[in-house]
């Protein structure tokens, strides 16, 4: 089964409305109803990742590549954990 888009249910709520006079009690549920399509379309979803934060997470995880490979290879005699950027929450 094809879903359904909001312009679609948009639409047909206008050809709904057609059918009736303003001062109607049908009109005026679907005036309602067409305020909530026409928010629900407006939003944008909130799962976006923001491309600072990609950028964020990928040289942390660098530096903490390059820590770990030189603690391999060599004694960390500083505290070069700390350089690392802590996540914001």
């Amino acid at each position: 089964m094809k879903q359904r888009s909001i312009d679609d249910a948009i639409d047909d709520v206008l050809k709904f409305m057609k059918s009736y006079q303003p001062n109607s009690e049908e009109y005026s549920k679907a005036v309602s109803n067409l305020k909530e399509l026409c928010e629900a379309r407006s939003k944008k979803p909130s799962r976006i990742v923001e491309v600072d934060t990609i950028i964020l997470a990928a040289t942390n995880l660098l530096g903490i590549i390059l820590i770990l490979n030189h603690e391999q290879l060599h004694v960390i005699t500083t505290k070069a954990i700390g350089f690392v950027v802590k996540g914001r929450f």
